[in-house]
């Protein structure tokens, strides 16, 4: 019997960690050091030679490593969270147009701000445009800047050149 109907894949655009386009690209590999899963698209500091993990409220611009790029090599439970999987290893970009979840609206060529925030664990690892303030504190990152533009909640991509 034939099928009747069809099936339709339905893609978003992009996807927060997707790596924007073929301009050339980096990926280093860490050891997700945090006790959770880290989301794609977010924003990591150096743990040692060898980690990674969500930045505190006393991370600096010189602890930004990257951004957790989006990789679909494992299976997650149900209440889990899709992203690198804690105490395994990871995908980060460090140079590289990548997609990432503005936290406000954004615009092309805007310089880009990694929120530390305050230490209550909301919103660390996200992207601005703006220093912000307690939960939103974010430093500026050299090298990097919007290279789309968004509003607050949407993708927009970043262009990285970090090394890592």
């Amino acid at each position: 019997m034939s099928v009747i109907g069809g099936n339709a894949l339905n893609h978003g655009v992009a996807y927060a960690g997707q790596v924007a386009d073929g301009e050339l690209s980096n990926a280093v590999s860490k050891l997700n050091k945090g006790s959770a899963n880290i989301a794609f698209g977010l924003g990591v500091a150096s743990d040692g030679d060898d980690g990674a993990k969500l930045p505190t409220s006393a991370s600096t611009a010189a602890n930004f490593i990257g951004v957790v790029k989006r990789e679909l090599n494992r299976a997650y439970q149900a209440n889990e969270a899709v992203g690198a999987v804690a105490k395994r290893d990871m995908s980060v970009e460090t140079v590289a147009p990548i997609w990432v979840v503005a936290r406000v609206a954004v615009t092309k060529d805007d310089p880009v701000y990694w929120v530390v925030g305050d230490g209550t664990g909301t919103n660390q690892g996200q992207f601005s445009n703006v220093v912000g303030a307690a939960a939103t504190l974010a430093v500026l990152i050299p090298n990097a800047k919007w290279v789309s533009s968004a509003g607050a909640g949407a993708l927009a991509k970043i262009s990285l050149k970090i090394g890592g």
